[in-house]
């Protein structure tokens, strides 16, 4: 995904075609025995295809093949602003899970919600015209692709608190999230409470459910999907909760374990969601057509587990346990088996999945992180090692899965895919300890910060 500007442009005119001399007859010849008439008039045949045709052509293009187009004629670039080419192609550079989180984001909100969230960037001109769009497929896309690009052009953010959440004990929230379409924020704490607060279409945020649990509450999390939360408390359980047509939320299920729950998430298509506790146990509950809750799977693992999450395409997941180790399950005919193990010599402090969930990375204070692929039999196999000096706080990947940083004392470094291996191919250097690195949506940017 390299931008336009540093390649060479195509919009420069080209020299005009000299003349060629009209003939009084068409030059005859002879070709395999047969005379044949060459014609001295041969028009351009790409214009005069039909323009449905044309829309074809230019959507096998790449976005920075489209972009490109658009300077070469107005019939061309009037073509590809109706067929509206550049947002599908910028669209599909996107992940699959990153495109499903766009489309979510945009169909759940109604339209004064999509005015409130164009407003700091977009005129009541180009709002207004977006707006009258919304019934069109492509909406979702031209949306998030127009804001996207107006945001990019804006060169400084102004902004202004909206609310304060607060609790009655100090320091007693241990996360605070938002859901996937910004329009709630999930706290959790030491207080034995979860709370929800949600925006109203005026703008404004209240509270609008709280859960209870008998113990302190580590995790809180959205689904993708926005419309389901899932808890994980030191009481031994993890509550699901999902939102109704009135807006409320109610608990849906409640999932028992034998010790503290470390752990709860939703898959990518918010349909399942995994628990895991200090007792070894995993466990996959999954949602029925008739908005049920179902125990599908447990896992008795071979030691206590402190984190489990799925692949993007909820086929795998990796658990990382006590024992320093982070071990990868596969579904196989609905039941999960082990795929691979991967070992550290000391604790793992970090792990992720590629956003196609081909590749999973894990960071450890042995100075290594560790880079997994899935490979076309189904097996996982080590593909890279990555050396620091330090132990490695951190290791994420780039949206597109091209890419990934890890962090280790003073140094970030970037690794990308090449063919079947990951090659260094930057070393950021900071004065102090970096504490985080991350890569911007489109993969193109990265920042790091330090101590």
């Amino acid at each position: 995904m390299h931008s336009t500007d540093n390649h060479s442009r195509i919009d420069s005119s080209a020299p005009p075609t000299p003349k060629q001399p009209r003939l009084e007859e068409a030059p005859k010849g002879v070709s395999l025995g047969r005379e044949v008439t060459v014609k001295d008039k041969i028009e351009a045949t790409l214009f005069h295809l039909p323009e449905e045709i044309h829309a074809k052509i230019i959507r096998y293009l790449d976005f920075r093949g489209v972009t490109a187009l658009t300077r070469v004629c107005k019939q061309l670039h009037k073509l590809v602003k109706n067929d509206k080419a550049l947002e599908r192609a910028w669209y599909r550079r996107l992940p699959s899970l990153n495109q499903y989180q766009l489309k979510t984001i945009v169909t759940t909100k109604d339209e004064q919600q999509l005015r409130d969230w164009l407003k700091p960037f977009a005129d009541i001109g180009t709002i207004g015209s977006l707006i009258k769009q919304q019934k069109n497929v492509y909406f979702p896309v031209q949306l998030v692709f127009t804001n996207s690009k107006l945001m990019s052009q804006c060169e400084k953010f102004k902004l202004v608190e909206k609310t304060e959440i607060t609790r009655t004990r100090p320091r007693s929230i241990t996360t605070a999230s938002f859901s996937t379409d910004g329009r709630h924020v999930v706290t959790a704490g030491y207080d034995k409470t979860v709370k929800i607060t949600g925006q109203k279409p005026d703008g404004s945020w209240i509270e609008t459910a709280t859960v209870s649990h008998g113990g302190w509450v580590g995790s809180a999390t959205f689904s993708v999907d926005s419309r389901k939360m899932v808890t994980g408390s030191d009481d031994r359980t993890a509550k699901i909760c999902v939102q109704e047509d009135d807006g409320s939320w109610d608990v849906k299920a409640t999932i028992l374990h034998n010790h503290g729950v470390t752990s709860a998430s939703f898959s990518a298509d918010s349909c399942h969601v995994v628990t895991a506790s200090l007792s070894n146990e995993v466990k996959i509950y999954s949602q029925e057509t008739d908005g049920s809750w179902e125990a599908k799977y447990s896992i008795n693992h071979n030691a206590p587990v402190s984190s489990v999450s799925f692949s993007a395409d909820g086929r795998h997941l990796v658990i990382l346990s006590e024992d320093n180790n982070a071990t990868l399950y596969s579904q196989d005919d609905g039941s999960w088996k082990v795929n691979a193990t991967i070992h550290h010599d000391d604790i793992i402090y970090y792990y992720t999945f590629s956003t196609n969930g081909r590749h999973l990375v894990t960071a450890s204070a042995d100075h290594r992180a560790i880079i997994y692929g899935l490979q076309d039999n189904g097996s996982w196999e080590e593909m890279t090692t990555i050396i620091h000096d330090y132990w490695v706080k951190s290791a994420n990947f780039s949206a597109d899965g091209r890419y990934v940083v890890t962090t280790s004392d003073s140094k970030a470094k970037i690794h990308g895919l090449q063919t079947a291996e990951w090659v260094l191919k930057d070393t950021i250097q900071h004065q102090e300890v970096v504490t985080s690195a991350s890569f911007s949506a489109d993969s193109r940017h990265l920042v790091t910060t330090s101590e």
